[in-house]
């Protein structure tokens, strides 16, 4: 029987009570903040270790204090006020409130600003939803940029989060060089069109540099952010990713790397500067000036193309991937390789040939490695090049040929490099034959090129080739001629005369 009276017993209440918030007092006190660094002694120990390891939440002052979700905060219930916020931004964008939305989005990661999904979803909102509602270009690239600031604020709320810091690489790629409107947001990214980005002196505007700080093309600062996620996933010690396949998740750098390349091809910047290529002659020796590293002899296109390839078969291609029942697979791995994983992996190397292909068909490993090594090829790049040169000639009216004053007639410049592009377009397809059917880009190239010679000689009323070098390509793919006919009236609408 407790002898205890009931003033002892609560006296004895108090004490214990006070005992134990000495400790609670002592390490959760407020810490000391000065710019970015804490004070380290015992006092707010756990104020400074929220801090270190970006486990604070953020302030709730700047929630509206009139509001009803800020009425659920007080309450404790932060998780149905977060989702009351989700409501009025929603409510916010269909009634096109476009500040009202922001500062809800903004209220929103206050209250959970380690919820990674939040930053997922909204900054995907900003740069594909909320941008789509505006008419000018202008306008749809600020939109985008703000999804992309905000996945950049989630990466630093979230330092260790790997897919957050993939995210803004992925939004930048496919936003810059995928979207209808990449042909402008590729040049905005770089000059920016709103005017308190231009420089005093060249009068030119430069980019915003909260998201591309050193002025460089889009796919290069998403193959920054690639490598980044890449690091951080490293350091996580996680073999997945979460919200994405890790085997897709790693292959980020290489890829954008690949786009740059594509995009540099399409825009005929073979050389990294504006210079063309003298017809005729062999792309690999005109290129003594290439930015690509200084490398003579080359164009910037195949020193990039020849960096991607050694990464997807180096890099990529000997990376350590968990496939199915956690067994390790290399997507570049050769016999002996196989049987020493499947070794270490407890299994017989038939069921590790099945882990290994499984992934290889998933992620097209071969055809970026045949792409990639195609693409680098000296034939290929002059294929490219002489048919973006004769495009060139061909819109700037330099098709028609020439009588001279001896009456020989000297053949237009888009013709010759016309018939080097066929003749190198025969070689490439000897050399990488499953890449010229089924519709492929390149059969299309090939066809095009095609059309456009067929066109110099309507242009100069002269007679074709009896057995022209693309020949049976042109009459073996005549499902595919309706379709060449329409981009060659649309690229060559504005053709001088």
């Amino acid at each position: 029987m407790n002898s205890l009276t009931s003033r002892q017993r609560k006296l004895l209440y108090a004490i214990g009570i006070i005992v134990l918030l000495g400790p609670i007092v002592y390490l959760g006190f407020p810490v000391q903040q000065s710019g970015t660094t804490v004070s380290s002694s015992g006092l707010g120990k756990l104020g400074q270790l929220r801090h270190d390891y970006s486990l604070g939440e953020a302030t709730l002052g700047e929630v509206d204090p009139s509001s009803s979700a800020m009425n659920l905060v007080l309450l404790g219930l932060r998780g149905p006020a977060a989702s009351l916020l989700h409501l009025k931004a929603i409510e916010y964008q269909e009634t096109k409130q476009w500040a009202k939305l922001r500062a809800a989005v903004d209220s929103i990661i206050l209250l959970q600003p380690h919820y990674v999904q939040i930053w997922k979803f909204q900054g995907w909102n900003l740069a594909y939803n909320v941008s789509r509602e505006w008419d000018k270009v202008d306008d749809r690239f600020y939109w985008v940029k703000e999804g992309i600031k905000f996945l950049q604020l989630g990466t630093e709320r979230n330092e260790t989060i790997p897919i957050l810091e993939h995210n803004v690489g992925e939004v930048i790629d496919k936003k810059m060089g995928v979207s209808d409107e990449k042909k402008y947001f590729r040049e905005f990214f770089v000059h920016d069109p709103d005017n308190k980005f231009k420089d005093k002196i060249t009068g030119i505007n430069g980019p915003d540099v909260a998201i591309n700080e050193e002025g460089i093309d889009s796919y290069l600062v998403a193959r920054k952010h690639f490598e980044d996620a890449n690091v951080k996933d490293d350091n996580d010690g996680l073999v997945e990713v979460k919200g994405m396949t890790h085997v897709f998740f790693r292959q980020g750098p290489t890829k954008a790397l690949m786009s740059y390349s594509e995009a540099l091809t399409k825009e005929g910047n073979f050389y990294g500067v504006d210079k063309p290529m003298a017809a005729g002659s062999v792309a690999n020796d005109v290129a003594s000036t290439s930015a690509s590293e200084g490398n003579a002899g080359s164009t910037l296109t195949a020193s990039i193309w020849k960096q991607a390839n050694d990464e997807w078969m180096n890099v990529y291609g000997k990376y350590q991937f968990l496939g199915r029942d956690g067994h390790k697979y290399m997507l570049n791995s050769t016999e002996a390789e196989l049987v020493a994983m499947a070794k270490g992996n407890g299994i017989n190397v038939v069921e590790q040939r099945s882990v290994w292909n499984g992934s290889v068909d998933m992620v097209h490993y071969r055809f970026w490695r045949d792409y990639s090594e195609m693409e680098a090829d000296p034939v290929t790049i002059e294929l490219h090049t002489a048919f973006f040169e004769a495009k060139k000639a061909y819109a700037e009216g330099r098709g028609y040929n020439i009588v001279l004053p001896d009456g020989t007639i000297q053949i237009s410049e888009s013709q010759k490099l016309l018939e080097t592009s066929m003749t190198r377009c025969i070689e490439a397809a000897a050399k990488y034959p499953k890449f010229f059917i089924d519709n492929s880009s390149y059969l299309e190239e090939a066809l095009l090129t095609v059309r456009y010679w067929k066109a110099v000689h309507l242009n100069n009323g002269t007679t074709e080739a009896a057995d022209y070098p693309l020949k049976a390509l042109w009459e073996g793919n005549a499902g595919m001629h309706l379709e060449i006919e329409r981009q060659f009236l649309t690229e060559s609408r504005s053709r001088k005369k």
